[in-house]
């Protein structure tokens, strides 16, 4: 599994099938990292006392530095393993991944710049037992017009088939 992801840079191909499998294998996988470390860190904090403040102050005075370089590597590992398989996906359609890819990133950047995302700011009050702390929280939510770039590249990939772009040889 980990030749798929990580090896044949240069002359893997795969089929849409074997793909969408393998692109949806890795999300999943970078989902039960995210919760696993989510139910740590909170297992943590029960064991603790339920302070969660003052757990994960301590989770990151004790591990800071470790932690940061770890979520670092993993999210370095996922988008290479990304990167990777689209890259075989788009040399088995028939065209040339570098360039591809170097064109979707470049289209990416260009819709991130023309449509911004979007600041919500969503206000919550929690109720403690004789007082009340009313919070702001600030959400990022991306344009839609870059969800559907995003949405129409992956159908893209998972919908055409092998060799449609490869030009036959007489």
């Amino acid at each position: 599994m980990l030749n798929v992801y990580f090896r044949e840079w240069q002359s893997g191909r795969l089929q849409r099938l074997a793909y969408l499998g393998y692109y949806i294998l890795l999300m999943v996988i970078a989902i039960v990292i995210i919760l696993g470390t989510i139910f740590a860190v909170g297992a943590t904090a029960k064991l603790m006392g339920g302070d969660v403040v003052a757990t994960q102050a301590m989770l990151m005075e004790h591990f800071g530095i470790i932690a940061i370089i770890g979520v670092v590597g993993l999210m370095i590992a996922i988008i290479l393993g990304q990167l990777n398989i689209m890259a075989k996906r788009i040399r088995d359609m028939g065209l040339p991944a570098l360039w591809t890819i170097i064109g979707m990133i470049a289209f990416s950047i260009i819709l991130n710049i023309l449509f911004p995302a979007q600041s919500v700011e969503v206000s919550t009050t929690i109720v403690k037992t004789a007082e009340t702390t009313a919070t702001t929280t600030t959400q990022t939510t991306q344009n839609p017009i870059v969800q559907i770039f995003d949405i129409v590249v992956f159908l893209c990939l998972v919908l055409i088939p092998s060799d449609t772009f490869r030009k036959e040889r007489s």
